[in-house]
């Protein structure tokens, strides 16, 4: 989040920045263009848009890490991916209104959720979209 934030104050310093931010993590090499223009058009919408997919393996919470204290209906779980894209005046709202830097958001979707009265519209993708964060993540994706 640090990072994105450093890379977002030099943005700002731009003569004109740009109406809208994609972050993507290039841990998810396999996003593609479509995607991104898809994610954009929510934005456009709404001020925020997030790449997703529906939640298909059953998700137990265990606050102990040893027993199941509950299962959420997947029905309404999604799994969110990059691209994220934002309007760059929301962004920069939530980074100065949000204090991230004590209880840091999970992805910069969770940090804009934090805004009152702000939706973050979720873009379906059908397509794989995997996160490499593992070396034997490389092994399943390679050709």
């Amino acid at each position: 989040m640090v990072s994105i934030a450093n890379a977002f104050a030099c943005l700002m310093t731009l003569p004109q920045p740009p109406e809208f931010i994609a972050i993507h993590d290039a841990a998810r090499p396999l996003a593609s263009d479509e995607l991104l223009e898809r994610c954009l058009a929510a934005a456009r919408e709404t001020g925020a848009a997030i790449s997703a997919h529906h939640v298909t393996d059953t998700i137990h919470s265990s606050p102990d890490g040893v027993c199941i204290d509950g299962t959420p209906s997947r029905e309404s779980l999604w799994a969110a991916e990059t691209p994220q894209v934002f309007r760059t005046e929301l962004y920069a709202r939530a980074l100065r209104e949000i204090d991230w830097r004590t209880n840091p958001p999970t992805d910069d979707a969770s940090l804009i959720c934090q805004l009152p009265g702000v939706s973050v519209k979720l873009v379906e993708n059908p397509a794989p979209n995997p996160k490499i964060t593992y070396r034997h993540d490389l092994r399943l994706y390679q050709e």
